[in-house]
């Protein structure tokens, strides 16, 4: 509840729309400088065990994601901490889960799940 508040205090403060406040309060690291140097730190903190894994937000780069995936990605597949191939084919199938629907699943819930809307 208290980071509730303080989300609330601040949004209220700044007069943020929820966009903007998820924006304010979740977008924490920023990588700045040379695509060598990015690649540097990303691989700092993979090497630390500080992450095994980061989610860039293309509505945060404004237009620098297409120049990450082609000067920084490389250099992290050259330092071995980003993969170029993957043992399985899908998301699901590296999660351990069915790639289809199973035929023994209800239709009411196969349906719900084809059917649901955005969350």
């Amino acid at each position: 509840m208290e980071t509730a508040r303080l989300w609330r205090e601040i949004a209220d403060h700044d007069r943020l729309s929820i966009r903007q406040l998820a924006i304010r309060v979740t977008a924490r690291q920023h990588f700045v400088g040379t695509p060598d140097d990015i690649a540097d730190e990303i691989n700092r903190h993979v090497q630390t065990d500080a992450a095994d894994g980061f989610v860039f937000a293309p509505h945060l780069t404004l237009g620098g994601f297409d120049e990450f995936v082609e000067e920084v990605v490389p250099l992290l597949r050259e330092r071995g901490v980003y993969r170029a191939e993957y043992r399985e084919k899908t998301l699901r199938s590296t999660l351990g889960l069915p790639d289809q629907l199973s035929d023994t699943a209800s239709p009411n819930v196969a349906a719900a799940m084809l059917t649901r809307g955005p969350c």
